[in-house]
C-alpha cells in the first residue's frame, strides 16, 4: 500500500555550535492511507516540531520527507502553500478559527483559498458541517459556538480540500472528556478510516489509545513505538 506521508531519517537542530539542540533525532515514520497513528511523549519531546516538519510549516535539518510518493524536502517557500492546501488539513488544541467570519465562512475561506468559490463553496462546507451536526449553527461566529463546536468547525475546516492527510495537536486539549471523545470518534472513525485517510494526531490523552492503529512514543527528539494499549508507564 502506498504511503500518504513518509519521513526517512528526518532531524531538526536548532541554534549552532555549543548551544545546538536536536529537537528531532533522526526520525523515520511511514503513515498509509486509513491509518490512524498517536504521537505521545513529554513536554519538550519535540512533538510539535516533528509535525510541523510532517506539515511542510519547517524544513528538516536532515533527513528527507515524501507526500503521496513524492519528495518534497526541497520544495521552496513559493512552492509549499499550494502543496499544503491541497494535500494537509490541520486541526489545532486553539482551533485557530477566523473570529470575524461564522462557522460557515471559516469552511468556505479555505475552499476559496484552493480557487473553489461561489456555490460548489458553500454546498460544500454545508454538506461538512451538517455530517459533523452543526447544520444548526452555520451562521454563528465563533464566539458563540462551544469548544465542542469549534474543534467541529476546525475539523470540518480541515477537511474541506478533501486531503489525504489530517495533522491534529492536542485536539482534545481544550474539550472535557466526553465532548474531546466524540470530537475524536467523528475524526478518526468517521472521516479517517471510512475514507481513507491518513491521520496523525499529536497528544497527551491516554483515553485516545483505542482509536489509533498505532502509538509512537517521542522522547528526547527520539521516537518509538508502543503497544496498542501501553499503560504509558
Amino acid at each position: 500500500m502506498n504511503t500518504v506521508l513518509e519521513l526517512e531519517n528526518v532531524s531538526k537542530i536548532y541554534g549552532r555550535g555549543h548551544t545546538a539542540v536536536k529537537a528531532v533525532d533522526n526520525v523515520s515514520l511511514q503513515v498509509k492511507p486509513g491509518e490512524i497513528v498517536l504521537i505521545m511523549g513529554p513536554s519538550g519531546s519535540g512533538k510539535t516540531t516533528l509535525l510541523s516538519m510532517a506539515g511542510l510549516l519547517m524544513h528538516p535539518t536532515d533527513g528527507h520527507l515524501w507526500m503521496n510518493g513524492q519528495e518534497v524536502t526541497q520544495f521552496n517557500e513559493r512552492q509549499l502553500p499550494a502543496l499544503r492546501l491541497h494535500n494537509i488539513g490541520f486541526v489545532f488544541q486553539a482551533y485557530n478559527l477566523l473570529a470575524a467570519l461564522t462557522a460557515l465562512e471559516n469552511v468556505e475561506v479555505v475552499m476559496n483559498m484552493a480557487g473553489i468559490k461561489g456555490k460548489a463553496a458553500r454546498t460544500r462546507a454545508i454538506e461538512l458541517l451538517a455530517m459533523l451536526g452543526l447544520e444548526h449553527r452555520l451562521d454563528h461566529l465563533p464566539a458563540d459556538l462551544s469548544g465542542g463546536e469549534k474543534q467541529r468547525v476546525a475539523l470540518a475546516r480541515a477537511l474541506a480540500n478533501n486531503p489525504p492527510l489530517i495533522l491534529a495537536d492536542e485536539p482534545t486539549g481544550n474539550l472535557d472528556s466526553k465532548i474531546g471523545r466524540e470530537v475524536m470518534e467523528l475524526l478518526c472513525s468517521g472521516v479517517g478510516r471510512e475514507q481513507g485517510r491518513a491521520i496523525v494526531i499529536v497528544t497527551h490523552d491516554h483515553r485516545l489509545h483505542d482509536i489509533a492503529d498505532r502509538i509512537m512514543w517521542l522522547e528526547d527528539g527520539k521516537l518509538s513505538e508502543k503497544e496498542k494499549y501501553w499503560n504509558g508507564d
